[in-house]
């Protein structure tokens, strides 16, 4: 299953953005996403919203560092794209204050010429994550 999952060459950049995020790697995320790229949040998160360009997807994504003080824990279920297109499916467990929230999210990307033009964040967290980010 494994070999699937990684032959198509948008789910390795989709790896290694989520990499170059959690190490705050602005290079890499230069070359990954479009100059114009958008970053679409939704759901109960701190960052819901849309956000443009690296710097906006870092500020965004940094707020959960933050609040967490970087107990931030992610799996890959799966990940899968054709043509211009990419999804995923993640479980993440975050701590904060002593708690713990555990959500699967969804993303889906856009992309352009083997960058990531488009970034849509879909969060399944359960009734109460709202008030663990407040």
């Amino acid at each position: 299953m494994e070999d699937i999952m990684s032959s198509h060459p948008n789910v390795a950049v989709i790896d290694r953005m989520t990499q170059a995020i959690v190490e705050n790697d602005r290079e890499t995320l230069s070359r990954i996403f479009t100059e114009d790229m958008v970053f679409h949040g939704r759901g109960p998160v701190p960052f819901a919203g849309d956000h443009y360009g690296v710097d906006g997807l870092l500020a965004a994504l940094g707020t959960v560092f933050e609040l967490t003080d970087g107990d931030v824990k992610l799996e890959q279920l799966f990940c899968l794209a054709e043509d211009e297109w990419g999804t995923e499916w993640e479980h993440a467990v975050f701590g904060r204050n002593g708690q713990t929230l555990e959500m699967n999210d969804a993303f889906v990307y856009r992309f352009d010429d083997g960058r990531i033009r488009e970034m849509w964040f879909i969060a399944a967290g359960p009734a109460e994550a709202a008030s663990f980010w407040a």
